[in-house]
C-alpha cells in the first residue's frame, strides 16, 4: 500500500513543477517581448532622425555648391533666393536654412546651416564653401 500512493503523489508534484516552470518561462518571455519592443520603438527613431539628418546634409551641400559655384557676381542676391524646397520641408519638421556671407582673410565664404526640429533637442546642419575670386580660363 505504500508503494502506490507515494507514486500518485510524486506525478502530481512533478506536474505542479511543470507549471511552474512554464508559468516562469511565459513571464521571461512576457519582459524580452515587452524589451524588444521598446529597442525596436527607439532603434526606428534613431533611423528616422538620421535620415533628416541625411536629408538636410544633401540639401546643404546642393545649396553651398550653387552659392559657390557662381562666383562673386550677384552672391548676396543668390543668397536672399535661398529657400527649403517644399518636399524636404516635409521630411525636416519645422525646417529652416539660413545663409551667411563671410569675408575675413581666409577669403569670401558662404556658411549654410539647416535647423530643424527634433524630439528634445534641435537639429542643424553646417556646411562653409570658399567662394572662387578668379576668373574662369575657357
Amino acid at each position: 500500500m505504500l508503494g502506490p500512493s507515494t507514486k500518485c503523489s510524486k506525478s502530481r508534484d512533478r506536474r505542479g513543477i511543470i507549471q511552474l516552470e512554464i508559468l516562469v518561462s511565459a513571464m521571461l518571455l512576457g519582459a524580452l517581448v515587452s524589451c524588444m519592443v521598446g529597442l525596436n520603438y527607439r532603434l526606428l527613431g534613431v533611423v528616422k532622425d538620421t535620415k533628416r539628418y541625411q536629408v538636410a546634409l544633401h540639401e546643404a551641400a546642393n545649396y553651398v555648391q550653387e552659392l559657390t559655384s557662381g562666383g562673386l557676381e550677384e552672391l548676396d542676391q543668390r543668397i536672399a533666393q535661398v529657400r527649403l524646397a517644399s518636399d524636404i520641408e516635409k521630411v525636416l519638421p519645422g525646417g529652416t536654412v539660413h545663409v551667411q556671407r563671410i569675408e575675413d582673410r581666409t577669403g569670401i565664404r558662404v556658411l549654410v546651416r539647416i535647423v530643424w526640429e527634433r524630439s528634445g533637442i534641435p537639429n542643424s546642419v553646417e556646411l562653409t564653401g570658399w567662394v572662387s575670386t578668379q576668373e574662369k580660363s575657357p
